[in-house]
């Protein structure tokens, strides 16, 4: 035969799930059984169309009237598929093709596995049969649709994401008992991606390059870019929760943050005051606010120094002036620092030893503590057990054993909330103790050292400083959690410990902590 009398054909291979291209009926199986049937009958084979087990509904159906556009347009009368729930599943799509069909006598469908072809000429049984196979198709299809969002409602019930956990986690177990765990490579990045955000020293863009320049990846190995920074700092599965078609469902994973780190990073995200991030960074920038219209005080660098005002209301934020010198503020902030800081090296070794000695009453009350949640936790989950034997023995009604399964799911989060808390504050209990004290102690120095970057003086303002407001002169600072807990006891033990030296404790060998069981208290 000459090649230019053939008929041109082109070929439509899909499969709809994992599980097929696995079992034989991948793309590359579908491509070489129509090219071999292509061969047979003599067709000059144009092009091939693939849908891939991942595409959704739109890209299936885009490829598919793609490829009805392209042999309309290209005069090709032959279409190969491998069978007919392989082309299409829905009536609208099988009556589109049917119209295509109809509208040339030389148009066919060949559906290579089941011998079976359709065009304009087909007798009426065979259109029968053509009509039966594309309804027992969009059966099949929405049959799987009911079976999969009944899976699905099982898996939510039993505390399992249906579908893939996001970065950090990875999924493990055979088909139908798959569970996400942390995934040790990457969990590491999505935690200091979280402390990090939480600081306000960083946007989502700029930790698009921290984090990238730290080694974190996306799943195909690219940059985790700005978009997806956002919703994974957004994402509750995180500290024990996911969110499943817009509802909050309870999780039975592992965390990876505590509750009130990711309400900080959602504090941070909310309030409109995400720092910047460009070449005009300052110390200062998205860290400063109106005492007047509480919007982020502007700073711009004019002949080589930096000043700062509120571009909202135009408040006068200088004493004398609409704006005020950046190392004027500066000043009064290392003042506040200061202020709440141990008065010298003497008073910051006092406080080690009183740290070491308290740490053995403090491991004994977490323990205690522990014991007793560990206990009520065993008690809920026993209350659960009764309560569904009930259930199943007809003793109590659906919807009281739902209202009383709530209550018990309730109690029980609200437990592990607070064993995760517990352990969270127990962490490193000594050390971080100290190193908070040091930090207020060194903070002058560490600021102003010629060698420190922008990022950590930023970071040291964003451990001492919740936020910070200025109108007129008048600078209102509020501190972190840490450092407040500094400004209530640190004025007294720094009082202390001047009476010990001038008068109350002179010439006593012993180390200070005994001598003033106030510090054993805070």
């Amino acid at each position: 035969m000459n090649k230019n009398t053939k008929t041109k054909a082109v070929i439509y291979a899909r499969v709809s799930s994992k599980e097929q291209e696995e079992t034989g009926y991948s793309l590359e199986a579908q491509e070489k059984l129509l090219r071999d049937y292509a061969y047979q009958k003599g067709f000059d084979l144009v092009k091939v169309y693939k849908v891939t087990e991942s595409a959704s509904g739109k890209q299936i159906r885009k490829t598919f009237i793609d490829m009805l556009e392209y042999v309309s347009k290209n005069k090709i009368n032959v279409i190969l598929c491998e069978k007919i729930d392989r082309l299409t599943r829905n009536l609208k799509d099988a009556a589109t093709a049917n119209d295509w069909i109809q509208d040339s006598i030389d148009k066919e469908i060949h559906f290579v596995k089941e011998n079976f072809i359709v065009g304009k000429n087909t007798r009426a049984h065979e259109n029968l049969v053509w009509d039966m196979k594309v309804a027992i198709a969009r059966f099949y299809t929405n049959n799987l649709s009911e079976e999969v969002r009944k899976g699905q409602k099982e898996k939510i019930a039993s505390g399992w994401l249906p579908t893939t956990p996001p970065l950090g986690y990875k999924t493990i177990g055979e088909k139908g008992h798959k569970i996400h765990v942390i995934d040790d490579e990457v969990a590491p990045y999505i935690k200091e991606m979280f402390a990090l955000y939480s600081t306000g020293n960083y946007s989502t863009i700029a930790l698009v390059n921290k984090m990238f320049s730290s080694g974190l990846r996306s799943r195909t190995g690219g940059r985790v870019v700005k978009s997806q920074i956002h919703k994974l700092l957004c994402e509750p599965f995180y500290y024990g929760k996911f969110m499943w078609k817009g509802n909050i469902y309870p999780g039975k994973h592992e965390v990876l943050i505590t509750k009130e780190l990711f309400d900080q990073v959602r504090s941070k995200m909310s309030r409109g005051s995400v720092p910047y991030h460009n070449r005009g960074l300052t110390e200062l920038r998205g860290k400063i606010f109106c005492g007047s219209c509480h919007k982020t005080i502007t700073w711009e660098m004019q002949k080589g120094t930096s000043y700062g005002g509120c571009k909202q209301c135009k408040a006068q934020i200088g004493k004398e002036r609409k704006y005020i010198h950046q190392e004027e503020l500066e000043r009064h902030l290392l003042t506040h620092i200061a202020s709440v800081a141990p008065k010298n090296e003497k008073v910051l070794d006092v406080l080690k030893e009183a740290l070491r000695e308290s740490h053995n009453d403090e491991i004994e009350l977490h323990d205690t503590q522990t014991k007793n949640i560990n206990n009520q936790l065993q008690r809920v989950q026993q209350r659960m057990r009764i309560i569904y034997d009930d259930k199943l023995d007809g003793r109590i009604t659906a919807e009281f054993y739902d209202e009383k399964v709530n209550q018990f799911e309730e109690e029980k989060e609200a437990l592990l909330s607070s064993l995760q808390k517990l352990e969270a504050d127990n962490t490193e209990y000594y050390r971080v103790g100290f190193a908070i004290h040091e930090l207020a102690l060194r903070s002058k120095e560490i600021y102003l050292n010629e060698n420190a970057t922008i990022e950590e003086r930023r970071m040291l303002l964003a451990y001492a400083f919740s936020n910070i407001t200025v109108l007129r002169g008048n600078i209102k600072v509020e501190y972190t959690k840490a450092f407040n807990f500094l400004a209530e006891w640190m004025p007294k033990v720094n009082q202390v410990l001047e009476l010990e030296k001038s008068l109350a404790t002179k010439g006593k060998e012993s180390t200070f902590v005994p001598s003033h069981p106030i510090v054993l208290r805070e």
